[in-house]
């Protein structure tokens, strides 16, 4: 055999096994699987077709892939992080609630409020992060009780992932979330008039979309959603990134979060968050990032710059060393039980309340 065929061959068999092994790994498991991971494209259902709406290019695309490992080995640390933190004591849950009836796990939502309540209690909403592709609500359960815990009720979503669904899809989701919120508050012990709405990197990014499309039909109408009916008085954006078609190697990820047709969707022109401005109303916002923030300490700072100059009130959180270290991507989420997650999140809703 000449040597120009056998460099090849000898390559060809571990790219090959390589494969076989990414593919094994990202398999589908059922939704009630003791081994399911919530990442988009890894999942199946008895009550529903996952893959009805999937987006069959962007599934296979190498990125998506690569980033479906990448969550799985995420899900493994965030597992361990949750079992070492205590939940506080003395909070109801209401959990599991569908907001839209149609047998998916991630159109549901969990309710957190303090126990022997009475009266009116001011709201938050939170929409966790994931990279658009990974987690659930229960991502997030130990920071929203933690908030709870502060005297609020607490509205914990799901919103369903990609590659089963494109970002266009997860706006509407949580769109759709909000309404029935809206719809739904008087049923829980909180006040209508004082909302807060809040999210963690993809979830900064899907919170910073939906306090704008609630604020103007014009937007709505180009993401094909409605307004839900809630007026927000504060957003909390925690190491969000809601630029996705920033120039940068983030883009090869973020833009591809739109679908293998996204250059032929009304969204094109609006995947980066100042292009929502012209038409929004912002309430008072602080944003959370750190020096570790890697991910999105630039897309943080840019978007306090935005707000800034739309007049919107806002406060950066932008921290350096702590106590010699760099914190991590949303640290105050990761970790909202240790003192410098306790006191940023108190800072944070001091200035917004």
């Amino acid at each position: 055999m000449k040597k120009s065929f056998v460099i090849p061959a000898l390559l060809a068999a571990p790219a090959a096994a390589a494969l076989y092994a990414v593919k094994e790994k990202t398999q589908p498991r059922n939704e009630d699987a003791a081994d399911m991971v919530p990442i988009g494209g890894m999942i199946r259902s008895d009550s529903y077709d996952y893959a009805a709406l999937r987006d069959k290019k962007l599934s296979l695309s190498p990125v998506v892939k690569l980033m479906q490992l990448l969550w799985i080995s995420t899900a493994k640390k965030d597992d361990s992080n949750h079992a070492a933190q205590t939940a506080p004591e003395g909070i109801a849950q209401i959990l599991d609630i569908p907001y839209i009836d149609d047998g998916t796990r991630f159109h549901k939502l969990d309710v957190y409020y303090p126990e022997n309540t009475t009266g009116k209690k001011p709201v938050i909403i939170d929409i966790h992060g994931g990279g658009w592709m990974y987690g659930d609500k229960e991502l997030n359960k130990l920071y929203c009780l933690a908030l709870a815990s502060r005297g609020y009720t607490v509205f914990n979503i799901s919103y369903r992932l990609v590659p089963d669904v494109t970002v266009n899809e997860q706006v509407g989701d949580v769109m759709a979330a909000l309404g029935y919120i809206a719809e739904h508050l008087g049923e829980y012990p909180a006040d209508p008039d004082d909302v807060l709405l809040t999210g963690d990197s993809a979830g900064g990014m899907l919170a910073a979309y939906a306090a704008a499309l609630s604020s103007s039909d014009f937007l709505c109408d180009i993401f094909g959603t409605k307004r839900p009916g809630l007026s927000f008085k504060a957003l909390l954006l925690t190491s969000p990134v809601p630029y996705m078609d920033d120039k940068g190697y983030m883009k090869i990820y973020t833009k591809k979060m739109w679908g293998s047709d996204c250059e032929k969707k009304a969204t094109r022109a609006y995947m980066n968050f100042d292009s929502l401005l012209p038409y929004a109303e912002i309430p008072k916002t602080c944003l959370i990032t750190s020096a570790g923030d890697i991910l999105a300490r630039k897309q943080t700072r840019r978007a306090y710059n935005d707000l800034i100059n739309k007049g919107v009130a806002c406060k950066l959180m932008d921290f350096g060393g702590e106590q010699g270290k760099q914190l991590e991507h949303v640290f105050t989420v990761i970790n909202p039980y240790n003192a410098v997650g306790r006191r940023t999140i108190d800072e944070a809703l001091d200035f917004l309340r």
